[in-house]
């Protein structure tokens, strides 16, 4: 089915319009199946935090999948257009048009400033924009208000799951009822922001590990020195359970957003559940990229917090920590315990974790 639109017969290298559109559905279906998980009641467990999560999340997580299925529609008609198009091409014997459709217009308008931003500078004939050309429409649309250093940290916000660019969908997301511009200028005062001591009577405990495994048993002697030298240690088996929680702790996470007081551990692969209570289930996936998103999410969010990817023999493929700020990488566990010492001693200034493979000297 794919072979019309490869550029020519002897490779598997496919139009770059119906690759975009695809790379668009992958963006699509990525944060469709976040929200899945977090909408399954049954996963929260019976705690006071779940109970609480089970009452709020609902209807939002309800208003988010109606979304989704909104623009997981239009997508495949995008791509279903681009099938039924070049069939009719290759039965005609004509040049391939299809890459001269206004695609924008296309599509329901959601934001209309979004709409003109891509039209004028992405282009209207592309739904998904790759990292370099959607760079290059920042530069040209915000000049020196954003900076190369603030461009990638606004591009690693959208493109969370490192699909290789953004889709119109995702940037209209992310703009919500604003302006584009009135959301950049959102981005940024969180980008330059630095955090305020948080109140001491405060009901959540400081200093906070969150630690993000879908094996936690094997990590069970580090928590119990962890809790044991006064750090308050929170659990999370899913990536998308841990953005659910951070979402709604915000306020409190980037109020203490310094390495003396909150600190990420996460492993570099593990099965995604749908339910918080068990690692694996029927509905569990492998995510080889979940060390990643994690890094992802926090610096595109803006957060400063020191995050360790502790793992075993996949540490062979975490060297995408040395992209990231504060950010390493170790399969060495007396590395962990000085992260945690450091960390429940209320420092600031160790290094000695930073950087790929890290071990103990």
């Amino acid at each position: 089915m794919l072979s019309s639109f490869r550029k020519n017969t002897a490779n598997l290298e496919l139009e770059p319009s119906l690759l975009n559109a695809f790379m668009g559905l992958g963006d699509i279906l990525s944060r469709t199946r976040e929200h899945l998980a977090i909408y399954d009641k049954n996963g929260w467990g019976g705690s006071k935090f779940n109970s609480y999560l089970d009452f709020l999340l609902p209807s939002r997580v309800t208003q988010q999948l109606i979304r989704d299925e909104q623009q997981l529609s239009h997508q495949l008609t995008i791509i279903l257009f681009f099938f039924s198009t070049s069939s009719f091409i290759r039965e005609l014997h004509l040049p391939a048009a299809v890459a001269k459709v206004d695609l924008v217009s296309f599509r329901p308008i959601w934001n209309e400033d979004v709409r003109v931003f891509w039209c004028d500078f992405v282009g209207a004939k592309v739904l998904f924009a790759q990292s370099d050309r959607f760079l290059e429409a920042l530069r040209y649309r915000f000049g020196n208000q954003l900076n190369d250093a603030a461009r990638q940290r606004f591009f690693l916000r959208l493109d969370e799951f490192k699909i290789g660019g953004v889709a119109i969908s995702t940037l209209e997301c992310f703009v919500g009822d604003d302006s584009l511009e009135q959301a950049v200028k959102k981005f940024q005062a969180l980008d330059t922001k630095r955090p305020l001591a948080w109140p001491l009577n405060n009901e959540k405990r400081l200093p906070l590990l969150i630690w993000v495994d879908d094996r936690p048993e094997n990590n069970s002697a580090i928590v119990q020195f962890a809790r044991q030298a006064g750090v308050c240690v929170l659990e999370f088996l899913s990536t998308a359970f841990l953005k659910a929680w951070m979402e709604e702790n915000q306020d409190f996470l980037r109020s203490n957003d310094r390495a003396d007081s909150v600190r990420f551990i996460s492993d570099t692969a593990r099965f995604e559940t749908d339910d918080q209570r068990v690692a694996q289930n029927n509905n569990s996936y492998l995510n080889i990229a979940a060390g990643e998103n994690i890094a992802r999410y926090l610096r595109g969010y803006s957060y400063r917090a020191p995050l360790l990817i502790f793992c075993g023999t996949g540490i062979i493929y975490t060297g995408y920590v040395k992209s990231y700020d504060a950010t390493g990488s170790t399969c060495s566990p007396p590395i962990v315990y000085q992260y945690i010492t450091a960390l429940s001693q209320r420092r600031r200034d160790d290094k000695n974790w930073h950087g790929y493979n890290v071990v103990a000297k």
